[in-house]
C-alpha cells in the first residue's frame, strides 16, 4: 500500500514545471498532524491531485497517496512514514525507482509545513 500524501508534501516536476508543494487537504482529517490530500486538492503551482485511491475516501473524495498523478504531469512524491492507504499499485513502482524512499525525501516529508510564496 502506498503512503498517504498530505498538505506540505512534495509533488514532482512535470510538464515543464518544477517540484511543487501540496497546499490543499481535508481540514477535518489529519495524518501525522497535517491535512490529508485528496483527489482535486491543490498544489502551490495550481496543479491538482488528479487521482487517488479507488477504495479509500476522505469526506467523499479519493485519498491521495505517493505515486498518484498530478494534473498537468508529475506525481505525488513524498508522504507519511507511518500511514498507508488503499491498493498496492504505485508503491512497488516507486520503490523500484527510489521515489519517496531516500533519507532526504523522508526528512522533507517529516518537517513542518514549508513556506511557499504565491503571487
Amino acid at each position: 500500500m502506498p503512503p498517504a500524501h498530505r498538505k506540505g508534501d512534495i509533488g514532482s516536476p512535470g510538464a515543464g514545471r518544477p517540484a511543487t508543494t501540496a497546499m490543499g487537504g481535508d481540514p477535518e482529517v489529519n495524518i501525522n498532524g497535517r491535512p490529508a490530500m485528496r483527489k482535486g486538492d491543490e498544489y502551490a503551482d495550481g496543479r491538482t491531485l488528479a487521482e487517488g485511491s479507488s477504495g479509500v475516501f476522505i469526506n467523499g473524495k479519493p485519498a491521495g497517496r505517493i505515486g498518484d498523478a498530478l494534473s498537468g504531469g508529475g506525481l505525488a512524491m513524498t508522504g507519511s512514514s507511518s500511514v498507508y492507504i488503499g491498493e498496492q499499485r504505485a508503491a512497488d513502482l516507486l520503490a523500484g525507482i527510489g521515489i519517496g524512499s531516500t533519507p532526504c525525501q523522508a526528512a522533507q516529508a517529516d518537517q513542518s509545513l514549508p513556506t511557499t510564496k504565491v503571487d
